[in-house]
């Protein structure tokens, strides 16, 4: 079943995200662009609160302007307890030592999210790529937040990304300025996960404040889908003995 990921700013954030029953805790700093690296002092006092109870994820940044300083970044984070890493696609895949450098990692024990940005071209083959070098998932993210993942991508688009995931025993996610209102037809895709933060913060803004209402609510959706759907198997079920 599809899981729901929080991204946040700070401990408080993290600590709301946690009792309102979010399944993954997102470690990203929203004022330095839709993948800002979350300050490490930050992390580390997220990591020991949260002291494994919960999947812990981070982002590194979107600029790196090596492949030695991503990996560099990466092995930072994951050291300092986040469970997995995300990275952007960037010019950085096109060189030609940059799967064998990140096998390397994920051979360290490192799960890897790579992210697709949604206004460029969607590549299926450099998924399958990311599959043979180790990758856990890869995710479909919006890079200018005053656009939706759905006003982007059709949501044919968005189911063959999902089935191709799939067929690739990959876990995929989707985000995108993701609000209530998007939350039931990105559930019938089936994704791994959906990402939300300025859908759950006050006034949609995603550099203001976590919402622990609108985060609950949004959990709300994800149960009740949920159970609708045990529901409907356990009925097709009944049927077929």
């Amino acid at each position: 079943m599809t899981k729901l990921l929080i991204s946040v700013k700070n401990l408080e954030e993290s600590r709301i995200a946690s009792y309102t029953g979010a399944d993954v805790i997102d470690l990203k700093d929203p004022s330095i662009g839709a993948l800002g690296a979350l300050n490490v002092d930050i992390v580390h006092q997220i990591v020991n609160d949260v002291n494994g109870s919960i999947t812990l994820s981070a982002t590194v940044g979107e600029e790196h302007e090596t492949i030695d300083a991503l990996v560099n970044d990466i092995m930072q984070y994951a050291n300092l307890g986040v469970d997995v890493i995300k990275i952007v696609v960037s010019e950085l895949f096109k060189q030609t030592d940059f799967f064998t450098k990140l096998h390397k990692v994920i051979e360290q024990g490192v799960r890897i999210v790579v992210i697709f940005f949604a206004n460029k071209v969607l590549d299926f083959n450099l998924i399958a790529r990311l599959k043979a070098c180790g990758v856990q998932g890869v995710m479909l993210d919006t890079q200018c937040k005053n656009v939706t993942l759905l006003q982007l991508l059709s949501l044919d688009t968005l189911k063959a990304f999902v089935l191709f995931c799939e067929q690739q025993a990959l876990v995929s996610g989707l985000a995108g300025s993701v609000n209530k209102t998007h939350i039931n037809a990105l559930l019938r895709l089936n994704p791994g996960f959906i990402g939300v933060r300025g859908g759950v913060c006050q006034r949609r803004d995603r550099e203001s404040e976590l919402v622990s209402d609108k985060v609950l609510e949004i959990k709300n959706m994800f149960l009740s889908y949920n159970n609708t759907l045990m529901q409907n198997r356990i009925k097709v079920l009944s049927v077929a003995s």
